[in-house]
């Protein structure tokens, strides 16, 4: 019984950050049902609405490690439904040249900005071959 009530808790505090953080960003609605976007969440990622979980996730699950979205659904259950892992894939086969390039962007401009702070600016430009 308290284990539960401790369970109860943890999701109520949840939903409160939730609620919280849709104030502050609220989602911004896709044409996928269960998939958002929030600024400042998962790097503006496509997000499962209401898990926090990833398109691209999903998506790497299934098609890097070889996971079956009926495996995933069962392994992830109640949190993840069949539906919304289909329609993670779905959202992605939809719009699969936009993510893969902003996550390239997104990587790339990720590796230079941590290279740039480790050597400094002027070994930075030199590096890359830009004068300073």
């Amino acid at each position: 019984m308290q284990s539960e009530l401790q369970n109860l808790r943890a999701e109520v505090q949840a939903l409160k950050e939730q609620v919280a953080q849709y104030a502050v960003n609220p989602p911004m609605a896709t044409d996928h049902p269960h998939i958002v976007r929030i600024e400042g969440l998962q790097g503006g990622e496509p997000i499962i609405r209401g898990v926090y979980v990833t398109v691209r996730g999903i998506v790497e699950m299934t098609t890097r490690l070889g996971q079956t979205p009926e495996q995933l659904a069962k392994e992830y259950s109640p949190r993840l439904s069949l539906a919304q892992i289909y329609d993670a894939l779905s959202y992605y086969y939809d719009h699969h040249a936009v993510l893969d390039r902003e996550r390239a962007e997104n990587t790339e401009a990720a590796a230079q900005a941590r290279l740039r702070e480790r050597v400094g600016d002027a070994n930075y430009q030199r590096i890359v071959g830009r004068a300073a």
